[in-house]
């Protein structure tokens, strides 16, 4: 899993709306609090309308070069990306590199952001040797900026495994995961849900590659951590399940594969009911093994 940065909260605490005047700095909080609450519901048209509201004010009051007009254009860059419009994202999150790196110097980690954004986009479009090659630029910033042992040089080597991971490139893919393991089991602990993630994504690889009783291992892991940390019936944990199902499956043992579907079923059904694509998925794959 790909992740995109945002950097718009650390610019407001660093007081960059003091050129604003009291009613803009009113209309540009409203607008912001607006896009990002359509944002996080997922309504992407919505959000885009009031970030572009917000930046037209930023672009009056602040200019065409201020590092909040680039963090607006890198807002919208987000809600394109996850609208699915790629190219359109990596349009803004351009201009949002050209304004941190005039304004912010070229190793800001703003500008690490932004190259690690242009990245996902690039990953998500399946280009992945560019992707590759804005993440290790984001890659150099943060170790230079922020320590080799920071979260995020975890999460942009993260982002790089996941990009080998795509062009079926999985012993580098691996290899990157476990360098981000390592990062964030020192960061942030053992139960820490990136460090979850990075199991997973390590299972992952491995079973591409066909190693499946080394995939099931690291799912455990996984898993051991959502059920700790989440609970028993979490969507997270029903995912779990299912991907050491997907393993025992190819390993072709059916009666294992069957157990750990069952367990994912009947969370979704608890959680999202039976029309859900997700329960539906899942009951396919219960139909299949009988």
């Amino acid at each position: 899993m790909n992740t995109t940065r945002s950097v718009l909260f650390a610019l407001l605490s660093l007081g960059f709306l003091a050129g604003c005047g009291g009613d803009e700095t009113e209309d540009i909080n409203r607008l912001q609090e607006e896009a990002n609450a359509y944002y996080e519901k997922g309504e992407y048209d919505k959000a885009i309308g009031y970030y572009e509201k917000d930046l037209a004010i930023r672009l009056k009051t602040l200019g065409a070069e201020h590092p909040l007009v680039a963090a607006s254009y890198n807002n919208i860059g987000s809600a394109y990306d996850n609208k699915g419009e790629y190219d359109k994202a990596i349009g803004y999150y351009e201009k949002a590199l050209a304004i941190s790196i005039k304004k912010l110097g070229a190793e800001h980690p703003d500008v690490g952001t932004s190259y690690n954004n242009i990245g996902v986009s690039y990953n998500e479009k399946g280009e992945y040797d560019k992707a590759i090659g804005y993440y290790e630029k984001d890659l150099a910033i943060s170790i230079k900026k922020l320590g080799a042992e920071h979260p995020d040089v975890g999460g942009s080597y993260n982002n790089i495994g996941s990009a080998y991971g795509d062009k079926g490139e999985y012993d580098k893919a691996i290899g990157y995961y476990e360098k981000a393991l390592a990062i964030q089991l020192k960061a942030l602990g053992a139960e820490h849900p990136l460090v979850a993630t990075s199991y997973n994504n390590i299972g992952v690889s491995y079973r591409k590659q066909g190693e499946y009783d080394k995939a099931i291992g690291y799912y455990e892991k996984d898993l051991a951590i959502r059920l700790k940390t989440l609970g028993t019936e979490h969507l997270s944990v029903a995912t779990s399940y299912g991907n050491i199902a997907k393993s025992y499956y190819n390993k072709g043992d059916k009666t294992k594969a069957m157990a750990y579907l069952l367990k994912a079923k009947a969370i979704y059904l608890k959680k999202l009911g039976a029309r859900h694509p997700s329960t539906k998925n899942v009951q396919e794959g219960i139909d299949s093994l009988k």
